[in-house]
Parts: structure tokens; sequence; C-alpha cells
């Protein structure tokens, strides 16, 4: 009887996978690069003699600290990512596949470039598991994602 039972919820798991990952909506990458040429235009415009000089150094600085809006990656995390489909966050979710992530944040030490390397490999950083929801998210909203698990402490 045990044996159908974990059967029957295998099955159920299977069929869930299936169906998240046929709900995904297409990605918008584009909406990010209109939102990065309009400082990039306001700034020489402000000052020009000067700002030509500061305008470049102040944009590369500004792309790597731009690791991803976690407040974006919680919504993400809740819904398209279905990672509540595996994983728990305190209270939130009910499966017991993955672990609960409620302190992850403190376990990496907030660590954003990790939480992405995982996302995009688990097995590849000594995890033994495979994320196929994560298959659903582009770069940007992993790097979303990746910014929401750094604040879970």
């Amino acid at each position: 009887m045990k044996h159908l039972k974990l059967v029957g919820a295998t099955a159920l798991l299977a069929f869930s996978m299936v169906t998240l990952t046929a709900c995904g909506g297409p990605s918008k990458p584009a909406e990010a690069p209109k939102e990065a040429p309009k400082p990039a235009a306001s700034a020489p415009a402000a000052a020009p003699a000067a700002a030509p000089a500061a305008a470049p150094a102040a944009t590369p600085a500004a792309a790597p600290a731009a690791a991803g809006d976690a407040a974006k990656g919680k919504e993400l995390f809740a819904g398209k990512g279905g990672c509540l489909a595996c994983h728990k966050v305190g209270t939130e979710g009910t499966s017991p596949i993955g672990p609960d992530l409620a302190k992850v944040g403190e376990k990496y030490k907030g660590d954003v470039a990790k939480f992405e390397k995982i996302l995009i490999d688990p097995s590849g950083q000594g995890l033994l598991a495979t994320m196929p929801a994560a298959a659903m998210l582009n770069d940007a909203e992993k790097k979303e994602v990746a910014a929401y698990l750094a604040t879970l402490k």
C-alpha cells in the first residue's frame, strides 16, 4: 500500500512539474536595455564638459552592483519560477522535495554570485540535485531570484 502511495505521489509531482513548465510565459529582456540608455543620455546633457569623463566611470561601477532586484526575485520565486513546488521558505510552501530556504542567505553569507551559480548548475556546485523549474527563468530573472535568496537570513 505504501508503494502505491509513493507511485501516486511521484506521478503527481511529475505532472505538476510538467504543468508548471508549460505555464511559463515569454520573457521580457527588452525592458532592461530600455532603462539603461535613459540615464546615460541624461548625464552628458547635464554637464557636457565634466560628465563624459565621470559618466563612463559611473556606468561600469553600477553594472556589477545591479545583481538583481530582491522584491522581483521574491515574486519570481513564488510565481513564474515555480520554486515553491519543491522548496519551502519558513511557512511558505509545503513540499519536502527540496530544502527549506528560510536561512539560505545566512548559510552562503548573502553571496549573490554563488546563488546564481547554484540556479544555473546545482550539481556543478556540489549539490546532489537538479532544479527543473529554474529553466523557466531567463538569466536576468535568475539574478533577481538570487538577490532574493541572498536576503533570506
